[in-house]
């Protein structure tokens, strides 16, 4: 009996298992298109909000490759690595590829608000929303009635777990000032994108930019206009909430305003920290809790509510 090893059956069968491995290390290598910057800003730290050196030391490669819990890689997603694969090649092509036909809006819309920049704002979270849907991805926003009215200026503060955070925030349909750190505005397109809408880069280790950035802040604000903030300073090693700062606190009762807490569900299962970009297309979702005001509470009371708020949703997710 034959073993059928030289058959035309087998023959492509062989070609077609060939032909599948080059495309998964083809689509891992565009996914890993700057993949070391990511991956370095991925372990970078917030200045403004610091953590301990013991923190950072904790994301290791082996931590990167761990199995995600859940469901097992479906279609696209088999195709690639851990660190990257064809459902994160075709996420970072969207991004990219509208975020650079958007920067020409976003740039006549900064001369258009030269002071607020809201129009730049309101492009930048239509591309993080168009991104989400051409990608594929289901997101939701929980509890949206219990926004603010739009004109109010806000202090929000969220978890913290991957660069998706941001696009999901773009839901909630206000023009946002996000604090990131500065080496983001080396990222080709997003970094653009912060400088056109005049968002509050720290730089690392910088106690005056650090100085500037809360004075910027609490100005900001008190002129109208609505902050997000990770009160980690870093993001979720392992999906769990870590200790919030103050900072984002301090600058709220600074400014007056009042702070919403939200909680950002999927981000860390979709892209875990040490990915190139999202590996799984996994449904996500942004609960708003009800507003915390300032009346008779203290800093240290303001940021243990806000925490609780966010650790509930968790919970609740």
């Amino acid at each position: 009996c034959s073993s059928g090893e030289g058959s035309p059956g087998s023959a492509r069968r062989r070609r077609g298992m060939v032909a599948l491995r080059l495309t998964g290390m083809v689509c891992a290598m565009v996914a890993g298109y700057g993949g070391p910057t990511l991956h370095a800003l991925h372990a970078h730290r917030s200045p403004l909000l610091p953590h301990s050196r013991a923190s950072a030391a904790r994301v290791t490669s082996s931590a990167a490759a761990a199995p995600m819990p859940g469901r097992g890689p479906r279609g696209i997603e088999r195709i690639g690595s851990a660190k990257g694969n064809l459902f994160s090649a075709i996420f970072m092509l969207n991004c990219l590829v509208w975020g650079a036909l958007l920067l020409p809006a976003m740039f006549v819309a900064s001369k258009m608000d030269a002071q607020h920049r809201t129009l730049v704002s309101r492009v930048g979270n239509f591309w993080g929303r168009l991104v989400l849907r051409v990608s594929g991805v289901r997101a939701t926003v929980i509890d949206a009635h219990l926004l603010p009215p739009a004109g109010e200026p806000i202090m929000f503060v969220a978890n913290h777990c991957s660069y998706l955070d941001i696009p999901v925030t773009g839901l909630l349909y206000r023009p946002l000032k996000y604090i990131s750190k500065s080496e983001v505005l080396k990222l080709p397109v997003i970094g653009a994108k912060l400088a056109l809408a005049k968002d509050l880069c720290v730089t690392r280790g910088d106690r005056r930019s650090e100085a500037r950035v809360f004075i910027d802040a609490v100005k900001m604000l008190k002129q109208g206009d609505s902050i997000l903030a990770f009160p980690e300073g870093t993001t979720t090693i392992d999906g769990t909430l870590l200790p919030f700062k103050r900072g984002p606190f301090k600058m709220a009762i600074s400014a007056g305003v009042r702070v919403v807490p939200l909680t950002i569900v999927g981000t860390y299962d979709a892209w875990p920290k040490g990915a190139l970009g999202p590996t799984r297309n996994v449904p996500l979702s942004i609960r708003v809790h009800p507003t915390l005001g300032l009346e008779g509470t203290s800093e240290a009371e303001l940021c243990d509510a806000a925490r609780d708020a966010v650790q509930r949703g968790l919970d609740e997710a």
